[in-house]
């Protein structure tokens, strides 16, 4: 199996795992998963903010779950994600905000 395949297999394993009635572990792995594939290059949940990353760091943001999900949408990534990924990544998102306060 390819380097590049194996991560998006896992994810969407954890993704649809999550979706049916799996832990919040799960469904946090996840959205980790598809952060670090989708969004990982333009944009980081450190609470430092990196020349390397032109979108910024996210840990800061505070939006809302509906307000994430829409920037999620919203974002140019080589390939879309379903309804279902966007929604994990944009859960994971708020999560680690939440914690980080």
């Amino acid at each position: 199996m390819r380097r590049r395949t194996r991560p998006t297999l896992l994810a969407v394993a954890a993704t649809l795992l999550a979706g049916c009635g799996g832990s919040g572990a799960a469904h946090r792995a996840a959205g980790q998963a598809l952060f670090g594939q989708a969004c990982g290059a333009c944009h980081s949940l450190s609470g430092r903010e990196s020349p390397r990353r032109q979108g910024g760091d996210l840990l800061g943001a505070r939006l809302s779950p509906r307000i994430m999900l829409q920037f999620a949408r919203e974002m140019p990534i080589a390939r879309p994600l379903s309804s279902v990924q966007l929604r994990t990544v944009a859960d994971y998102v708020v999560s680690v905000e939440r914690r980080a306060r």
